[in-house]
């Protein structure tokens, strides 16, 4: 199997599991991930609203350090129903030798599982392989979960940054359960707490104020403004009563990861039967990620159900 060939360990930290920067190498190749966004202008102008580019921080280095020829590589990405996306020239930005943006045009409310490192096209690159990402972050208890998907977008202007993150609420209670942008605040790595902002109704961002029924799923933009250009995200609270409240850690910079696949089932060894092609296939693997959603939740309740449309 290709898994055969490579160079795997893993670091393991006491707490709160983080997971950047993800590690992998095929032997010949490490690659490291730093973490990913998304930035609907990242190549010029903007997408719809319903796509954006999902952007992945990226270092490639031969493990032979007196190899310093260019790697000749190609990227792929996955997303949580196994759909592909290739990425274009004009979406890698280089920053350093080596180290690089490259981004995917996909649609807005992607979940990327994989990116794919094709090392054909380098006479020494060695075979292709592929890292995954880490699971979503969750909290949940008998009355709501609440989902993490990541940053929408970040922007710096006169001093001052607007975060926009990507959440889904799903109320687990038996009751109607209300929802506005004021019940959420951000902590930063200091402690000191933003409120979210209203809905923006001119730039159509933000989240609108509604109400949940039973088992009902929401999932929208969330944006804090008026953040310290130094202030870094750490965690995420969400008030669903005035006594109660749910939290959220969702630092992606406080430990380290190493990407490990599954010796026994690859990213590249699926079976015909499940390709990503089939509806069977897109099923399977939306079931699997929820499955795996569902395990890590605090209180082992259920998780929201739905696929990466929620």
């Amino acid at each position: 199997m290709r898994w055969l060939a490579l160079a795997l360990f893993m670091i393991l930290l006491p707490g709160i599991a983080q997971d950047y920067p993800l590690q992998m190498s095929n032997g010949v190749v490490n690659c490291t991930i730093f973490g990913s966004f998304k930035d609907p202008g990242f190549s010029g102008p903007s997408y719809s609203d319903s796509y954006s580019v999902l952007v992945v921080d990226t270092r490639l280095t031969r493990i032979n350090g007196s190899d310093n020829a260019p790697i000749r590589a190609a990227y792929s990405l996955t997303d949580g129903n196994d759909r592909v996306f290739q990425t274009s020239s004009e979406n890698i930005k280089e920053l350093q030798p080596g180290r690089r943006l490259i981004g995917f045009v996909v649609p807005k409310e992607t979940i990327a599982k994989s990116l794919t490192i094709d090392l054909s096209h380098d006479k020494a690159g060695g075979e292709q392989f592929s890292v995954r990402f880490p699971e979503l972050v969750n909290s949940s208890n008998a009355n709501v979960t609440l989902l993490y998907y990541g940053v929408l977008r970040s922007s710096i202007s006169s001093n001052k940054k607007t975060i926009e993150l990507d959440v889904a609420i799903t109320n687990n209670g038996t009751k109607k359960l209300a929802i506005d942008a004021n019940n959420f605040t951000l902590l930063d790595q200091w402690g000191w707490k933003y409120d979210s902002k209203e809905y923006d109704n001119y730039a159509k961002k933000g989240m609108l104020a509604t109400v949940l029924e039973k088992n009902e799923t929401i999932r929208s933009g969330l944006i804090f403004n008026s953040v310290s250009p130094l202030s870094r995200p750490v965690e995420l609270v969400y008030r669903y009563s005035n006594n109660s409240s749910l939290k959220m850690n969702i630092d992606a910079e406080a430990g380290l990861s190493h990407s490990i696949p599954d010796t026994k089932k690859c990213i590249d060894c699926e079976n015909p039967k499940d390709a990503a092609s089939s509806l069977a296939g897109s099923i399977k693997a939306t079931k699997a990620r929820l499955a795996k959603v569902k395990k890590t939740n605090s209180t082992a309740e259920s998780a929201p159900k739905g696929r990466d449309e929620l």
